[in-house]
């Protein structure tokens, strides 16, 4: 039997001191590397996280950087690398994108967020959508 609405309580959730300092953490990690962390994909099965480091450390501090890869351990073929200023991260941007890198062009841009990058491709397919009605 399911209970009438007046009698079911609500409670809202109220997030801790903690939950709200690792949300305020992780907005400013965020925050921080905002222009400067860069997604690379087509990465060759040789390209590893040392490899990656070393095809962006000409265009200056290199604060993280990784190589994706599944839970055997084999690349996934795309990776990050986040720079200290995001001058240096749009250098090599500008002249890594389409650089042959074992045998493939290297994809680079700027790294999103997945809810970003899923609205800027909402907004571009209702643009799409309208423009063919």
């Amino acid at each position: 039997m399911i209970p009438a609405a007046s009698s079911i309580m609500f409670f809202p959730f109220v997030m801790t001191g903690f939950e709200e300092s690792l949300d305020r953490s992780t907005k400013e990690a965020v925050d921080k590397y905002q222009g400067a962390n860069l997604y690379v994909k087509n990465l060759g099965d040789s390209v590893g996280d040392e490899k990656l480091r070393e095809l962006f450390s000409d265009f200056g501090t290199i604060t993280s950087y990784k190589v994706m890869r599944d839970p055997h351990g084999i690349s996934r073929g795309y990776g990050f690398v986040a720079f200290s200023t995001p001058e240096e991260a749009n250098r090599a941007l500008g002249e890594m994108n389409g650089k042959m890198v074992a045998g493939k062009p290297l994809f680079v841009a700027l790294a999103e967020r997945k809810e970003e990058r899923r609205a800027k491709l909402q907004v571009i397919l209702c643009s799409i959508g309208s423009a063919m009605n």
